[in-house]
């Protein structure tokens, strides 16, 4: 376990660094991430899916996946809308502090994390999470952030899952395992996806060190409630999910994923969806900065309880 930590933290220091000699600036890094969310992370998605065995325990554990992280999502979401009350923060930022702090990473940072250490196991039970932050945002989460006035909620759902390539690259993959169709497809075929597949890990953890270099820690220091609010999600939802895993009836590997799950940072695009639908979008990217560096230590403290726990 030692090993994969290492590979965790040295493949970020490599972004931060790449980032200070001015290999990888802001805009380039921009580019890698969504050469990573479009095409190496569906890929990856895709060859473990497909080559996994999907027995009836599998298959409950992947909806129960996704159930109890949508459940975790809705649920903190909640707790930190009173916070934010009992702090008397401005009514308007509530919405954004809701569906932010409710969302994980699961997609850029979890797949990857996953794959280092649990293997395709975890990478399956964490494609639900993928999965998962797609119904949450795209339903509840826009229906919360507009304040409660969503129209056409369902539509917009549905047509968000079915274009979005992660969510499709899950479908794609369940199918191809399913209907033992993956035993019929040329050997060269699957082994491209897999060699793509595998870059997702390496550049998904140098752009987010990179970014951690580009992000200017000092003017970051200074946003003290995105800073607080950070913190309790990075150590609250672990701590929910824990309580959750003891009344679900999943095996290890989903547990251990749904752990991980909880201790990734706020999702990227929850920023650009409080700009276009709510209001607080400036605090949300601060909310989102920072839980991705605080993730750094919550991260791998959830893989080592994962360990004793399950």
């Amino acid at each position: 376990m030692y090993g994969q930590f290492f590979l965790l933290f040295g493949l970020i220091v490599v972004g931060y660094y790449c980032n200070k000699k001015g290999w990888l600036d802001r805009e380039t890094n921009k580019n890698m991430g969504a050469m990573v969310m479009h095409v190496t992370i569906p890929a990856l998605i895709v060859s473990t899916i497909a080559n996994i065995e999907i027995t009836d325990t599998i298959l409950k554990g992947f909806f129960l996946s996704v159930a109890a992280q949508v459940a975790i999502a809705i649920a903190f979401g909640f707790l930190i809308r009173l916070y934010g009350k009992w702090r008397k923060m401005d009514a308007r930022l509530l919405p954004m502090l809701d569906i932010t702090t409710g969302s994980m990473n699961t997609g850029f940072i979890g797949l990857p994390v996953a794959a280092i250490f649990f293997g395709d196991g975890g990478v399956i039970y964490m494609s639900a999470g993928v999965l998962a932050l797609n119904l949450y945002l795209w339903s509840y989460g826009i229906f919360v952030i507009e304040n409660k006035k969503s129209e056409g909620g369902l539509k917009r759902t549905v047509k968000k899952i079915a274009t979005n390539i992660n969510c499709l690259a899950i479908f794609i993959g369940l199918a191809l395992s399913l209907t033992g169709v993956i035993d019929h497809l040329p050997e060269m075929l699957m082994t491209f996806l897999k060699k793509v597949g595998d870059l997702a890990t390496p550049l998904s953890l140098i752009y987010i060190g990179a970014l951690a270099g580009s992000s200017g820690i000092m003017a970051l220091l200074k946003e003290k409630t995105a800073l607080e609010i950070s913190l309790i999600k990075m150590i609250g939802m672990p701590l929910l999910a824990w309580a959750i895993m003891l009344v679900v009836p999943a095996g290890d590997m989903a547990k251990s994923a749904f752990l991980l799950a909880a201790s990734l940072p706020a999702a990227v695009v929850v920023p650009m969806m409080v700009e276009q639908y709510g209001y607080g979008e400036k605090l949300s990217s601060d909310i989102v900065l920072w839980s991705t560096f605080i993730s750094m230590l919550t991260m791998p403290a959830c893989v080592w309880l994962a360990g004793i726990l399950y």
